[in-house]
């Protein structure tokens, strides 16, 4: 008989669990290493959940907590984040034991999850919709196929272009992304709180901060990271006091060529014809869960301002 323990992550040996993390999850080492950032482990108490069998992790569900704001009042919430049964122990029902213990942790759930971790949660009764679009915009499209991507990108210096200014990360430019975020977000019935504390936690604490950007177009800021991954160079728009429009696309576009940027990314809520059709407009599985029926409603219909500085989205 096999024996099965839920445990959180402060009960477990830190080699192990980084061991555990390793062979688990493909971010780079700066991420897996510093878990505590990407678990938001100093914010309260909340804290992940592994699943151990006779001793070993075969489970692991992650959160990030955060606050939403309904109604202009606060409530605690957390995304599903690092979802993960070992290979050797799927389809026997381990999934959906992590996921019911991880249920109790707070009584608001969001995730931005794929096909298989659905599937759990609908058994689960979660509520999902797929509005939220990852948008790509091709800067090279010959790097769409694999043959031209066989010359190496470095990571080379920034450089701005004439109406497309880059601004220091410091604390007068986080007091006024989040004054302009506030504003924006005090009309909303249904909002992520993004506080100073929470742009601190998020972009002064990043491991991987040297890579991260602030932009200032007219009168609204960009936040992004600029990355290499399989031999392209990617322009993650991560945050932006305003939506996408396609002026702005076209400032980044034209900023990309500039630094033999690939290709950018962001979230939009907009969508249209050929996001159903090109392969590289995905539709993200938005799931959320509240025994609290007027907030389970309210969830389905108006969280319209997730971005990729949002749960795990930017490094996954």
């Amino acid at each position: 008989m096999k024996k099965i323990h839920i445990k959180k992550i402060s009960e477990i040996n830190r080699e192990k669990l980084i061991e555990f993390y390793h062979k688990s999850f493909q971010y780079e080492k700066s991420v897996i290493d510093n878990f505590n950032w990407r678990y938001r482990t100093n914010f309260n108490e909340f804290e992940p959940l592994v699943l151990m069998v006779d001793n070993e992790i075969c489970g692991h569900a992650g959160l990030v907590p955060f606050k939403i704001r309904i109604h202009n009042k606060q409530e605690n919430a957390i995304w599903f984040t690092d979802f993960y049964i070992n290979q050797e122990h799927r389809s026997k029902g381990y999934g959906k034991l992590l996921t019911k213990e991880w249920m109790k942790i707070c009584p608001v759930q969001m995730t931005f999850c794929n096909n298989k971790s659905l599937k759990i949660f609908k058994k689960l009764n979660w509520s999902n919709n797929n509005k939220i679009i990852k948008k790509i915009e091709f800067n090279n499209y010959l790097k769409i196929v694999p043959i031209f991507r066989k010359f190496r990108q470095t990571e080379n210096e920034i450089n701005e272009i004439d109406n497309l200014k880059i601004i220091n990360l410091n604390e007068i430019t986080l007091k006024q992304v989040v004054k302009l975020d506030e504003k924006h977000s005090s009309s909303k019935l249904i909002s992520i709180v993004r506080d100073e504390n929470w742009f601190k936690w998020r972009l002064f604490d990043c491991p991987y901060k040297k890579r991260i950007h602030i932009f200032k177009y007219k009168d609204f800021f960009f936040i992004t990271h600029i990355k290499l991954k399989n031999n392209l160079k990617i322009l993650n728009i991560i945050y932006s006091s305003s939506n996408i429009t396609k002026e702005i696309k076209n400032i980044f576009l034209q900023f990309s060529r500039k630094n033999n940027i690939d290709y950018l990314a962001y979230l939009s809520n907009e969508r249209k014809f050929l996001d159903s059709i090109l392969p590289w407009q995905k539709k993200l599985n938005f799931a959320f869960y509240s025994e609290d029926l007027n907030i389970l409603n309210i969830l389905k219909e108006n969280l319209r301002d997730a971005q990729l500085i949002d749960s795990d989205i930017d490094y996954v």
